[in-house]
């Protein structure tokens, strides 16, 4: 399968806000989020992580998406990359692609990364170590915000 991972044009934000409302369905089952009057997810991030947004295709197709910023908001770390959401859709996983992009996006942005995992995430969990095994990063259990977080810390 041809993957490829690009970064998002300001005119394709409308298709990473539709991509967001399915990451964030595909989490409730693992995390409460409110939804809106309309049936929406509330999500109030998006401004904030608009900094390099990527979009994944899989042979073409749209699988998911990627956003990576500067400074860490669950350590307040400034000068580190953060990967602040990381979505492949459903019928795209457990064939390499999410692995894929997460190397990637990584190489992409070299120097030092934290990725932050919700430890009520285990799927998300398992995922990450998998995808970051080869950084050997440093595990530091977090509270932030009243949840408690996983930080992958780590350098290339």
């Amino acid at each position: 399968m041809a993957l490829e991972v690009r970064r998002a044009a300001d005119t394709e934000r409308l298709t990473i806000e539709r991509l967001i409302q399915l990451y964030l369905y595909d989490m409730a089952s693992e995390h409460p989020w409110p939804l809106e009057p309309d049936g929406r997810y509330a999500y109030d991030f998006l401004d904030r992580f608009w900094q390099h947004p990527y979009l994944i295709y899989a042979s073409g197709e749209l699988a998911g998406f990627a956003l990576v910023v500067r400074g860490c908001p669950i350590t307040g770390r400034g000068d580190c990359w953060f990967m602040a959401e990381f979505f492949v859709l459903r019928s795209y996983r457990r064939q390499g692609i999410g692995v894929a992009t997460a190397h990637q996006l990584i190489a992409r942005h070299p120097g030092s990364w934290h990725v932050a995992v919700l430890q009520s995430n285990q799927p998300a969990l398992a995922f990450w170590g998998r995808a970051l095994g080869a950084n050997r990063p440093t595990l530091s259990p977090t509270r932030f915000d009243g949840d408690d977080w996983l930080v992958h810390a780590f350098h290339t």
